[in-house]
């Protein structure tokens, strides 16, 4: 991953947190430099240098997300059209197993990149195609 440089117009603020870290309000997405489409993303912490996660689009497993979006949520992403969220997933891999790589797909980020704003949702079940 290496040093970033953050640039203050891409830091998404998610004004509750992501669950299980409410500290952490202010992201920076960010990926390699590569000549072919970025496969893996990462969101890096603004606050906190040692925090990062890797998130994926669900397309780039084939997966299409249905989310029932609920007004709370569409007020905190200051989102009109539900269809123009930016949906992404966390990856992960623990180091006690092989190298199986899992992915959480009840707890999707969600991005209005036209205001810089994104929340995680808990879903009981993900619904995708």
């Amino acid at each position: 991953m290496g040093t970033q440089n953050l640039n203050t117009d891409n830091v998404i603020k998610f004004p509750k947190g992501l669950i299980g870290l409410s500290e952490q309000t202010q992201l920076q997405l960010f990926h390699e430099m590569t000549p072919d489409e970025p496969t893996v993303h990462w969101l890096q912490s603004t606050e906190d240098a040692d925090f990062s996660m890797s998130v994926i689009a669900p397309s780039t497993l084939g997966m299409e997300y249905k989310i029932d979006f609920t007004d709370d949520d569409l007020e905190s992403l200051q989102l009109d059209n539900p269809d123009d969220a930016l949906i992404l997933l966390v990856v992960y891999k623990q180091s006690d197993e092989n190298d199986d790589i899992k992915v959480v797909t009840t707890a999707p980020i969600i991005i209005n990149a036209d205001k810089n704003l994104g929340l995680q949702k808990s879903l009981e079940q993900a619904i995708f195609h």
